[in-house]
C-alpha cells in the first residue's frame, strides 16, 4: 500500500494545527501539508543564485561573486572603504561608511569576495553600500539545483 502524497494530507493533520488555525492558514491558500511547505516568506531572498555583473539591475539584492581589484579609504563628508571588484563582466563599487581596519586590510587585491545587497546607481556604474560579504582565496562553485 503506497502513502498518499503530501498534496493529499490536509493542514489539520499536523500537531498544534486546529480548526482556528486551520482557517487562518486557508486565508493564505495554505490547505495541505504540501502548501504549507512550499509556502515562501513575503520578503524572500534567494541568496543562492550568483548572478554576474552585467546581468545586474538597479534596485534588485543580489548576490555577486568577483575579485577584489582596489580597496582604498576615501575621505570627504564621511570617511567611507571603497572597494572595486570585477568579474570578467564588469565592474561594481563596494562602500562601507563603518568599518574596522580588520576589514580594511581584509579587502586586498587578489582576492575573492562574494556579496549581498541591493544594487545602486552610482555617479560611475553599480554600487552596493553595506553588502553582507565572505571573503576567500578561491572562487567557490555556484551549487547546482
Amino acid at each position: 500500500m503506497s502513502k498518499p502524497s503530501l498534496s493529499q494530507y490536509p493542514i489539520t493533520e499536523l500537531k498544534g494545527v486546529g480548526p482556528k488555525m486551520a482557517e487562518r492558514l486557508l486565508k493564505l491558500g495554505i490547505s495541505t501539508v504540501q502548501d504549507m511547505l512550499f509556502h515562501l516568506p513575503l520578503r524572500y531572498e534567494d541568496r543562492t543564485r550568483i548572478y554576474t555583473i552585467s546581468e545586474l539591475t538597479p534596485h534588485s539584492h543580489v548576490t555577486v561573486q568577483a575579485t577584489i581589484e582596489t580597496s582604498q579609504i576615501t575621505f570627504g563628508k564621511r570617511r567611507m572603504l571603497v572597494c572595486q571588484i570585477n568579474d570578467g563582466t564588469g565592474r561594481l563599487t563596494l562602500r562601507f561608511f563603518n568599518f574596522t581596519a580588520a576589514q580594511k586590510n581584509a579587502f586586498s587585491a587578489g582576492k575573492i569576495i562574494r556579496c549581498f545587497g541591493e544594487i545602486r546607481r552610482g555617479r560611475v556604474g553599480f554600487e552596493m553600500n553595506h553588502p553582507e560579504y565572505s571573503i576567500s582565496d578561491t572562487f567557490e562553485q555556484q551549487p547546482t539545483s
